[in-house]
């Protein structure tokens, strides 16, 4: 499996407050660990309601990330994008 950053993702990323940013690294790394269900429970992974295909996940109660799933071409692996990182306003438009 193999993991991506869009480049909004990365935006976001970058505007996060530092101590938000610490806590994103550690829970990423569990989402590494075990990126299929079941998830660790304390990112509360599930699929987004009314955007078929789209994850979303919590870093902490008040900042959320959403991601998707892609298949590789090449490899056939599982590829997950992560598609925006910020606070629950991302819902709109994940």
């Amino acid at each position: 499996m193999k993991f991506r950053m869009s480049s909004t993702f990365r935006r976001n990323l970058g505007k996060l407050p530092n101590k938000v940013i610490e806590i994103a690294k550690e829970k990423f790394g569990l989402f590494k660990e075990n990126p299929y269900f079941p998830y660790h429970p304390s990112l509360r992974i599930k699929p987004m309601q009314g955007f078929p295909g789209i994850w979303e996940g919590h870093v902490t109660l008040g900042y959320v990330f959403t991601f998707h799933k892609e298949t590789d071409n090449e490899t056939g692996e599982t590829v997950f994008v992560f598609r925006k990182i910020g606070k629950h306003d991302i819902y709109d438009n994940p």
